[in-house]
């Protein structure tokens, strides 16, 4: 019985993992300059704080594992906040999260009210990762769960992830691994964007979820130097 009950939660997990998957792409996704948003935020912040709390339960720790005490995180692609409020009110991180899609910033901003003490509350605003809103040098950390594979230009986010980390800090970004999900067989491997003077792969590997599964991988980036970085033309 418990290796049939272990059985029925994986698949229950892979099967709500591609629900969120499948309604992140095609008809539910509206393409924009930025990238691909969700056409219907409602029903996305609903799906999602049921069939990813695990997911970012188990995210949240690694990113405040990794993060400095008390340190600036940004969260790109954060969507209605599930994530930015659990690293800000469970793990005390000053947390600031985008999205491109203005629908998504006003649920992420309700979700936060309702759920984070003031003094810990994230800062949310729109925002596209190619052209993020901050100055140089201004996170400890940024993060991003199931957002990458959306972007209009990955690696042009990349390179704005890496100038807006401070020195010494890092990237952790969660994505879809190639070839294995279904509706997202045509994508191409995120790692493929890592390219450019700005920013350095550290580590990329499969990480398990749903349950045992490992639908998705976690990337590791660090900022490149940028005095060794040739300047822009």
């Amino acid at each position: 019985m418990p290796r049939i009950r272990t059985v029925a939660i994986v698949l229950g997990g892979a099967l709500a993992a591609v629900a969120v998957v499948r309604h992140t792409q095609g008809q539910a996704g509206l393409e924009t300059p930025g990238g691909i948003v969700m056409g219907d935020a409602a029903a996305y912040d609903s799906l999602s704080r049921v069939l990813l709390g695990p997911f970012y339960r188990s995210v949240a720790a690694d990113v405040a594992a990794a993060a400095p005490i008390g340190g600036r995180v940004l969260d790109v692609g954060c969507g209605p906040g599930h994530l930015a409020d659990r690293l800000a009110r469970d793990h005390d991180l000053e947390v600031t999260g985008l999205d491109l899609d203005s629908s998504m910033i006003e649920r992420a901003r309700a979700n936060a009210a309702r759920s984070v003490a003031a003094e810990r509350r994230p800062t949310f605003v729109v925002g596209g990762v190619a052209a993020l809103p901050f100055p140089d040098d201004s996170f400890d950390l940024v993060v991003s769960t199931l957002s990458m594979h959306h972007w209009a230009d990955a690696t042009a986010g990349l390179a704005e992830i890496g100038r807006v980390l401070r020195p010494g800090g890092r990237a952790l970004i969660w994505d879809i691994r190639p070839g294995v999900v279904p509706f997202h067989r045509h994508r191409p491997d995120p790692l493929d964007s890592v390219a450019g003077p700005f920013i350095r792969l550290e580590s990329a590997g499969p990480w398990r979820w749903p349950g045992r599964l490992a639908l998705t991988q976690r990337i590791e980036l660090t900022p490149a130097d940028r005095e060794a970085a040739p300047a822009a033309t």
